[in-house]
């Protein structure tokens, strides 16, 4: 690969790091989200939530039962049987219980809320995992491009050194080295095959399906411009801090629920019955209504116990929010960090790549006039290929650390134009 082509593409690269997403990269997620198995087993799971919504809702309405009764009765002595019939109506509703049923019910809607969130949050865990993937694989093959053009000049360096040998210009230890090093380039280019196929299987344990060539971005994207502003938008979209703050609420409502049990409540409840014995030949129907009213007067401790569960819950939940803000804080931070000290560095990598491009290039002119020895012009240019590797390694992890980034701070799916 001839150099100055690869550093243009390279601060090509450099450049769209700084603001940067590819609809290919876009492609990968959306696949992923309509195939992943395990997302699936997930969304499947969060309908359970909403199930037991309903559950609670319903326990707020009236009940309505019907049930029904047939019996025969046998009388041995007159040798006669007696048939029966009966069905009956029965409904109940609890009229007031200064609000117990209602916070249960406030208590189910906010877990309900915290699952979706919580399904949300594990898509977005795959996003960011099918996006390292994706680049990882891109850094890869593009290594391996760069072992496979590696071995074609060492390739031709052996038939350099071969030409001047036969021409008693190289000795039989030159030909011999760069014999060697053509093995230590095959050696090398395996070592790479076998990381893509790795991670192509990866990718496709991740995504559904096989890619054989992930592209870069090309669709610019900013980063907030400072750390303060990423902090600050980490916790206002941080889901886990939303979903610490629902289960939150749904604890306060699960606490006066039950702090409101322990008052009297008022229930009323009404049956409907129709009975029939044809053996008889008479039929009665009967009809009820009744207001009731309970108060539980002594338990045990059972309900000074119930409270002092769901406080101390409460509490702990409070605490878990204070952490769950302070490490938000440490990581946007931390990966803030980390991908400055990435783009600082990548500017000097590719100055070090350019630099021992042009020493190679000095060294295998010396060579060619019997100045420099085998050994130097495979060690240069060994270094030369260290540093071009070392380049797409830094150029890739940027992109890698910048969607990282995105991801705490809550913003990944924004930029990728996904569904919210």
């Amino acid at each position: 690969m001839n150099i100055k082509t690869f550093i243009i593409l390279t601060s090509v690269i450099f450049c769209f790091c700084k603001e940067a997403f590819t609809q290919s990269i876009k492609e990968s997620v959306q696949t992923a989200l309509n195939n992943n198995e395990s997302l699936k087993s997930q969304k499947v799971l969060l309908d359970n939530s909403y199930q037991n919504f309903l559950i609670q809702k319903g326990i707020t309405l009236p009940s309505l039962s019907l049930s029904g009764t047939g019996a025969r009765s046998s009388n041995f002595d007159t040798n006669q049987d007696t048939d029966s019939y009966s069905i009956s109506l029965n409904s109940s509703y609890t009229l007031f219980d200064f609000g117990s049923l209602k916070e249960k019910t406030r208590s189910s809607i906010h877990l309900n809320e915290a699952s979706i969130l919580s399904f949300k949050k594990f898509e977005n865990e795959l996003i960011l995992s099918v996006v390292k993937v994706h680049f990882e694989l891109f850094k890869a093959i593009k290594i391996v491009d760069l072992y496979e053009s590696s071995l074609e000049i060492r390739k031709q360096q052996y038939l350099a050194v071969k030409n001047r040998f036969d021409l008693g210009e190289a000795t039989r230890s030159d030909l011999l080295r760069s014999k060697a090093s053509i093995s230590g380039a095959e050696a090398q280019l395996k070592v790479g095959q076998a990381n893509v196929k790795k991670l192509r299987e990866s990718y496709k344990t991740l995504v559904g399906k096989v890619s054989d060539k992930p592209m870069l971005p090309e669709t610019k994207i900013k980063e907030p411009s400072t750390l303060e502003i990423s902090v600050r938008e980490g916790i206002e979209n941080d889901i886990a801090l939303k979903i610490l703050t629902l289960e939150e609420r749904a604890l306060k409502a699960e606490l006066s629920s039950i702090e409101k049990s322990q008052l009297p409540n008022l229930s009323l409840s009404g049956s409907f019955s129709y009975g029939d014995s044809q053996t008889l030949g008479n039929n009665i129907s009967s009809g009820r209504i009744s207001l009731s009213s309970s108060l539980i007067l002594y338990s045990g401790g059972q309900k000074k116990a119930r409270v002092k569960i769901a406080s101390n819950k409460l509490a702990a939940k409070a605490i878990d929010i204070a952490v769950r803000i302070k490490m938000l804080q440490r990581d946007i931070t931390t990966k803030w960090l980390d991908l400055m000290a990435l783009k600082s560095s990548v500017i000097a990598k590719q100055e070090e790549t350019n630099a021992l491009n042009e020493l190679y290039e000095s060294v295998f002119e010396e060579w060619k006039l019997g100045g420099k020895t085998s050994l130097d012009t495979d060690q240069a240019y060994q270094n030369f290929l260290n540093s071009e590797v070392e380049l797409v390694t830094s150029t890739t992890d940027i992109l890698i650390a910048k969607f990282d980034l995105l991801a705490e701070i809550g913003t990944l799916r924004t930029k990728l134009k996904l569904r919210q």
